[in-house]
């Protein structure tokens, strides 16, 4: 495997984009952005959201803005009021996270004094953050403010030993994003003697993260919570003891605030396709005290499976990289039979994804944050069967004559567990059938 930097431009949204997302994720949470008019029209341009003057977010979305005027002088607690101001409107607030770019910093705003201002006044746990800060490895990813976001809610989980978490594994009433789908008796007594596990980021469906947790609680695991999960009174407690399984290879951040809280932080295959899945299950467990294998049920759902591998085996995938998540798709689908021509990813922390990168292989090729002129042009030589692009690059490839896919339609599909694996082979089957029906057609 040959990794390479082109160091081109990577075609991702800018982290305010995902400020309607990260406010969804976050139920119970007040997301504030403070900045620029220009920046409020960014975050109010996306779908839900259509007018420039009065922001239409989902009912569920709590999203508010302070506006800066660069011609008036800023004064230290102006934005503090503007905040408290926008949650006495709102009932059963929880959190407020106070998002301040580089603008409100060159504006002279101190965003941690005014946090903490929001904090003392409203008595609520108060969080700041700057979505356009570097990050230790290059590129710019829409999950980068998701990724902080989500660190600054890990110092509002409640802190706690392993003795204290041991009984909310399987607490006597369950409720309840994690409860109810996990029998009793053996399975309570076996888990009661292993670490509690948090699932840290990850699928944004409640469906996909009751498999996962499903297949933790199978393996003799307790799952006790996730991040960002359901509300924040509903945050699960992290500290020493506790073990962190990571479902999104981009939240670097967020990663290493749990461990700075003395988490136990796993860093193994994410959880995608069925040697992932097997794998993150496997190692989870063993960190936390449980010896179950997956070898049998990893068997089984290969062989499940076989009919749809049939449809892949031997199509050359080009990924051209947008979501972070291309290289563990990209190990899936060659495991599958799918020949994989390309990887390429907005940014590669390769700490983080080791065991993926190892797991890949030495015969594919992955291109860090790659020139969108060259890869073009590397698509066009290979003509591949399948090329997995966002939407800058999907109209001019469609228009050269390739079929593509947005890698978004493979997260809205849910790629994590055992049951993504099959989905992501569906969503590819159903890609080449209907290909194939307009191709007979032309005919």
């Amino acid at each position: 495997m040959t990794i390479l930097n082109e160091s081109g431009t990577p075609d991702v949204l800018s982290p305010l984009h995902a400020v309607s997302g990260l406010a969804e994720r976050l139920p119970g949470a007040l997301v504030v952005v403070v900045g620029t008019r220009a920046e409020a029209h960014i975050v109010q341009s996306l779908p839900g959201a259509p007018s420039p003057d009065l922001p239409r977010f989902p009912r569920s979305t709590r999203v508010a803005f302070v506006i800066l005027d660069p011609e008036e002088p800023q004064q230290q607690g102006r934005v503090a009021s503007r905040v408290i101001e926008a949650a006495a409107g709102l009932r059963g607030t929880g959190f407020v996270l106070l998002v301040a770019g580089r603008s409100a910093e060159l504006l002279g705003v101190d965003t941690g004094f005014e946090a903490r201002l929001v904090a003392r006044r409203l008595d609520l746990p108060t969080e700041a953050i700057d979505p356009d800060a570097a990050y230790d490895v290059p590129g710019t990813l829409s999950t980068d403010l998701e990724d902080r976001a989500l660190a600054a809610l890990v110092n509002v989980c409640p802190k706690r030993r392993t003795s204290d978490l041991v009984e909310a594994a399987f607490p006597t009433k369950r409720s309840g994003l994690l409860g109810g789908f996990l029998g009793r008796g053996r399975e309570e007594a076996r888990v009661g003697r292993n670490r509690p596990v948090v699932l840290l980021g990850g699928p944004a469906s409640s469906d996909t993260a009751r498999e996962l947790a499903a297949e933790l609680g199978r393996a003799g695991v307790g799952v006790v919570g996730s991040l960002p999960g359901t509300g924040i009174q509903e945050l699960p407690a992290l500290g020493e003891g506790t073990v962190v399984g990571v479902l999104d290879p981009n939240l670097t951040a967020a990663a290493r605030a749990t461990a700075e809280r003395g988490a136990t932080v796993v860093r193994t295959l994410t959880p995608i396709g069925v040697d992932g899945t097997a794998r993150f299950v496997q190692d989870v467990a063993a960190e936390a005290g449980s010896r179950a294998s997956e070898l049998i049920r990893a068997r089984s759902a290969w062989e499940d499976l076989e009919p749809l591998r049939n449809r892949v085996r031997g199509k050359r995938i080009f990924f051209a990289g947008d979501t972070g998540f291309e290289v563990p798709l990209a190990r899936f689908l060659a495991d599958a039979g799918a020949v994989v021509l390309e990887v390429g990813a907005p940014r590669l922390d390769r700490r983080f994804l080791s065991a993926e990168l190892q797991a890949l292989g030495p015969g594919v090729d992955v291109v860090q944050s790659p020139d969108w002129r060259g890869q073009m042009g590397r698509i066009d030589a290979a003509r591949p069967d399948v090329v997995v692009a966002s939407p800058g690059l999907h109209v001019p490839l469609v228009a050269r004559g390739h079929l593509c896919r947005s890698p978004q339609d493979f997260l809205e599909a849910g790629i994590h567990g055992y049951e993504g694996a099959r989905r992501i082979l569906e969503l590819l089957g159903r890609t080449f059938e209907r290909a194939e029906a307009l191709d007979s057609v032309n005919l």
